[in-house]
């Protein structure tokens, strides 16, 4: 028996060992990418060295306007990109003070209605209302109108005003929105116009060169080339990377990451001393339910490997589920599933970005969500879940 326990701690350390491998890959792959790049840089570098100490002054200046053709572009490029949010701004700030006039016009016009209701039937002051009062109470009751009545008459008056300074407001972003604009459709002209005048001139440079010098120019421009096809590489590898990391932020709070990928919603708490929900009142609650509607991918908090798997049944209550340990004696339940995730069986190695099963409504669940435990020190010793998930144990969003 000890030596059964023994091989099979044996197989879990393996196993786990391999899962910190897999986790490791993904972020080597991508360093020993971005090293391979950055190489590539650097030598492209150092031939463009070589190649330069052959250049004659003439090809000196062929290189200085080369430079300033790929300023000017990349100049131009920003300023696009910046009269593209300029755009977007100015559309919106149209659309803001749109709404607003429009307000504006509708609380004008009620005023003017108030305004013509009390030319019609006169100004009444609170002399009137006490001299027209048949009694105490009458009197009180009229007052107490009239009070009403000017108090939104000024509540009018402060909305038409701030809707005024709304107005004003938007008004001046705007102006200034479209003077950017102007200034940087401006700048871009002249940008276009210097980029045209350095192109020509390196064009009549070209022509005096020699074919020897024409050849070292064309290994200029193709290293050129390529040292911007590799920097670009790099870019898109951190620009990917970041957006990874960004996505993934998302769904993490705790030292676990959330289980699914949708919004994050609680639907039942934990209560193992009894819930207060109508359909389960009074009944022990050992975990946090999720929303997830059918078929919802589901994936592991953390990384770990797969312990159990139930694929078919009842399973306890639990429908179809997966448990995962996560070592230290932690483990994970996913319950509830609709079906189990392809390739997912003891002993399969997992990582938050691996799907484990598919929401669903098996076992003793009313509708799809996933029934999400914690446990320690065994895997029916459950734990609040949700410090590990890092939020409050409550329902609706979190």
């Amino acid at each position: 028996m000890i030596k059964k326990i023994s091989i099979l701690f044996i197989i879990f350390i393996f196993m786990f060992s391999m899962s910190i491998s897999t986790l490791a890959t993904t972020s080597e792959e991508l360093k020993n990418q971005q090293s391979s790049i950055q190489s590539e840089i650097d030598k492209t570098e150092e031939e463009l060295d070589q190649v330069q100490t052959q250049i004659s002054s003439t090809m000196q200046e062929v290189q200085k306007l080369d430079e300033q053709i790929s300023q000017s572009e990349v100049e131009i490029n920003s300023i696009e990109e910046k009269l593209d949010t300029l755009e977007t701004d100015i559309d919106a700030k149209k659309k803001e003070l749109k709404e607003a006039e429009d307000n504006y016009k509708k609380q004008e016009e009620l005023l003017q209605e108030r305004v013509v209701a009390q030319y019609k039937t006169g100004k009444i002051t609170y002399l009137d209302v006490l001299l027209k009062s048949k009694s105490l109470s009458d009197f009180i009751s009229n007052y107490y109108l009239v009070s009403k009545i000017t108090e939104m008459d000024n509540e009018l008056l402060d909305q038409i005003e701030q809707e005024k300074n709304k107005i004003e407001e938007s008004k001046k972003v705007l102006e200034e929105k479209e003077s950017e604009y102007k200034i940087s459709k401006a700048n871009k002209e002249k940008a276009n116009v210097i980029l045209k005048n350095n192109k020509a001139a390196k064009n009549s440079y070209m022509s005096q060169l020699s074919e020897s010098e024409k050849e070292l120019q064309r290994q200029i421009d193709e290293k050129n080339a390529e040292l911007a096809r590799v920097s670009n590489e790099i870019k898109e590898i951190e620009r990917r990377s970041e957006i990874v990391d960004a996505d993934y932020n998302k769904y993490v709070g705790g030292t676990m990451a959330w289980p699914t990928r949708i919004t994050k919603r609680v639907n039942s708490v934990y209560a193992p001393g009894g819930r207060s929900d109508s359909s389960w009142a009074g009944t022990a609650h050992k975990g946090v339910d999720i929303y997830a509607p059918q078929g919802t991918p589901i994936y592991a908090a953390a990384d770990g490997v797969v312990v159990y798997v139930n694929s078919s049944g009842y399973g306890g209550g639990w429908g179809l589920y997966v448990v995962i340990s996560h070592g230290n004696g932690i483990y994970t339940r996913y319950a509830h599933g609709s079906s189990i995730a392809s390739g997912i069986s003891v002993g399969t190695v997992v990582s938050t970005d691996t799907v484990i099963m598919y929401s669903g409504s098996t076992g003793m669940a009313n509708g799809a969500h996933l029934h999400f435990e914690v446990c320690q020190g065994g895997i029916y010793n459950q734990v609040n879940p949700c410090p590990y998930l890092g939020i409050q144990n409550r329902y609706g969003a979190v």
